[in-house]
């Protein structure tokens, strides 16, 4: 019975992933992003393998279609925002991340900024501060590593 939960688990995060893919398609200023070798579909699995929990109240089903995620605007920032923790602490601690993984970060930082904080819960407008003020911490080390690396020539 394990093995069909799991696989079931796995098929649910596929639908989510794939049902992200199509949102953020339609957002014109993820598109700019996506010109490069990594797909809008490699990134929104990537975001799906990070976030997605079956059990989380997050990813419930929309009650009216039950085939489909409820892809509210703080559900997305909530999302991103898991994933954009993760990927911070990594780029801090042991910098090198993958093409995809600074596809998130620059999308989450996107997302952030261009959703108005008047469409999100409380929880969700304060994970898009967090958002935006880690976005330009991290700037900020970007420029510190590039001068640290152009000093030691």
């Amino acid at each position: 019975m394990s093995v069909i939960k799991a696989l079931g688990d796995q098929w649910s995060k596929a639908e989510f992933a794939h049902q992200l893919a199509l949102v953020l398609a339609q957002k014109q200023e993820v598109a700019q992003l996506f010109g490069g070798a990594t797909s809008l579909t490699t990134v929104c699995n990537l975001i799906a393998a990070m976030s997605y929990q079956a059990d989380d109240a997050r990813f419930a089903k929309d009650p009216e279609h039950s085939d489909r995620f409820m892809l509210t605007n703080s559900m997305l920032i909530s999302v991103f925002h898991d994933c954009f923790r993760l990927l911070f602490i990594k780029e801090v601690q042991f910098g090198g991340l993958s093409q995809a993984e600074q596809l998130i970060l620059a999308l989450a930082k996107r997302i952030a900024v261009d959703t108005a904080i008047e469409s999100l819960d409380d929880a969700a407008a304060l994970q898009r501060e967090q958002m935006i003020k880690f976005s330009e911490q991290l700037e900020g080390l970007y420029i510190q590593r590039r001068s640290a690396s152009r000093n030691m020539v």
